[in-house]
């Protein structure tokens, strides 16, 4: 995988300016949402007014996993009124993470970003992503903190950061918690992984395998204010480490699987106009 620095002047040429004012042309963001009743309408009002000042054309794809309670009520009442938001239904409860994979599948627009239904990152610092794009396939967003974790949190990041850089020397700080592709490069992995912990980490493992180009940057995590998160169930992690472990398995006893060591990316935090980037 190719690391770029961070860098966010943008040149006139770029592909993702609009000449119609906008800072930039389109862009698709995919919502999982499990019985998010109690975030749904706070988190799509703030998603659409943070980009409709900032894209032309977008999309918001809320992929709904079988919710028992009014979520899916709720999101259709909510496309009704809304012309950009489009609704996915699943049958039967799949998990976060086959439902982020199933609407970035779906996606119609260029650039293609995650996020979570409690709104973790505001979209707002779109404008401080976006730029990336011009250097790099794939935009990985680092917290810059997690206020919030519990110390059982934090250690399970801690673990499965661990686990990436051992068993895949990947260097990446942070790969669960929002990243920005080009919508090409999820068009050509084929993921195997439907675990929201190890998905996003399989994803880039198979564009550092194609050499596809990475940047990470810091960007501000915002903890949850309604609702539970399933990120930390016994179930939830025990699927991502299976997961990862069948991959890792799987690489070992394939002879075509590559093995690089890159060095470790030059991380540098986003800046806002006017400020100059530092390393981290």
């Amino acid at each position: 995988m190719r690391w770029k620095n961070s860098c966010t002047d943008i040149p006139q040429s770029s592909p993702w300016i609009d000449p119609m004012g906008k800072p930039y042309r389109e862009i698709t963001v995919v919502y999982p949402a499990y019985n998010e009743e109690a975030n749904l309408q706070a988190t799509l009002d703030r998603s659409l007014a943070a980009l409709e000042s900032l894209f032309e054309r977008f999309e918001l794809i809320v992929v709904d996993d079988a919710s028992t309670d009014g979520t899916l009520a709720l999101l259709e009442d909510y496309a009704r009124r809304h012309s950009q938001v489009r609704v996915l239904r699943n049958d039967a409860n799949l998990g976060a993470g086959a439902s982020m994979w199933r609407g970035m599948q779906a996606a119609r627009y260029e650039l293609v970003i995650n996020n979570a239904m409690d709104y973790p990152f505001d979209l707002r610092d779109l404008a401080r992503m976006c730029p990336l794009a011009e250097e790099a396939d794939i935009v990985v967003a680092t917290r810059s903190g997690r206020p919030g974790y519990t110390p059982y949190r934090r250690l399970l990041s801690t673990v499965n950061r661990w686990f990436l850089r051992f068993l895949f020397r990947l260097p990446l700080r942070d790969c669960n918690f929002v990243q920005l592709y080009r919508r090409r490069v999820l068009q050509s992995i084929n993921v195997q992984s439907r675990s929201a912990g190890f998905l996003p980490a399989e994803l880039l493992l198979r564009a550092r395998d194609k050499g596809l180009r990475t940047v990470e940057v810091e960007i501000e995590y915002h903890p949850r204010r309604a609702g539970k998160s399933v990120m930390g169930r016994p179930r939830v992690v025990a699927a991502s480490l299976l997961e990862m472990l069948r991959f890792w398995f799987k690489r070992l006893s394939s002879p075509a699987s590559p093995r690089r060591s890159d060095p470790p990316p030059e991380r540098q935090t986003a800046k806002r106009p006017g400020e100059t980037s530092q390393p981290i």
